[in-house]
């Protein structure tokens, strides 16, 4: 059943022309593993053992679900991205600042998605310490890839800035990004 729901999406990566790549990867990541920390919620919200927590864990099922449809529409974002920056490294000698600008424009769709796996991250970590303790498995699993994805998102931005000539753009980008990862690595322990 799911190998044919999912072939599609794996056959278009693979597809030289499709254009989706890494960025739609972390989004279909991101998107997978906020749909995992719905299902730890539903697991937790009604059971006798965690009524204390029901409030909080609504909560992140809520904000899970909203960097879900996040994750799901940047993948989109993403393809249109990239096919321009394919015609931008075409026509670089040409017009190169039609490659600066969607270089930056495109570090800066990276920085947001990077945003949104520190926010998932964050939220995998607060429900593996309030959640059903008999998915202490799915807890670890969501922790691991909500981090895979902030350093896969940190990779796309290093990636773009690297066709930026604007060094204060840059600064800047290299300075939020750093915080992000200051973050992540904090609260990334299983």
């Amino acid at each position: 059943m799911y190998y044919e729901k999912l072939m599609p999406i794996l056959e278009d990566l693979e597809n030289k022309e499709v254009e989706i790549a890494g960025g739609s990867v972390v989004c279909m990541v991101l998107s997978i593993t906020n749909a995992l920390i719905d299902y730890i919620c539903n697991l937790t919200k009604d059971k006798k053992n965690y009524e204390n927590v029901r409030d909080e864990v609504l909560i992140i099922k809520e904000e899970s679900e909203k960097l879900r449809r996040k994750s799901l529409e940047a993948i989109d974002q993403d393809e249109k991205i990239l096919k321009e920056i394919l015609v931008g490294y075409k026509k670089r000698k040409e017009e190169p600042e039609r490659l600066e600008e969607i270089s930056k424009k495109s570090a800066e769709f990276c920085l947001s998605v990077t945003e949104n796996a520190l926010n998932t991250l964050k939220l995998a970590k607060r429900i593996s310490q309030i959640g059903n303790k008999m998915l202490s498995s799915d807890f670890k699993i969501c922790i691991m890839y909500a981090y895979a994805s902030v350093q896969a998102g940190i990779e796309n931005v290093k990636i773009n800035i690297d066709s930026v000539e604007d060094k204060e753009f840059k600064r800047e980008m290299i300075k939020k990004y750093e915080m992000i990862n200051s973050q992540a690595k904090k609260l990334y322990s299983l």
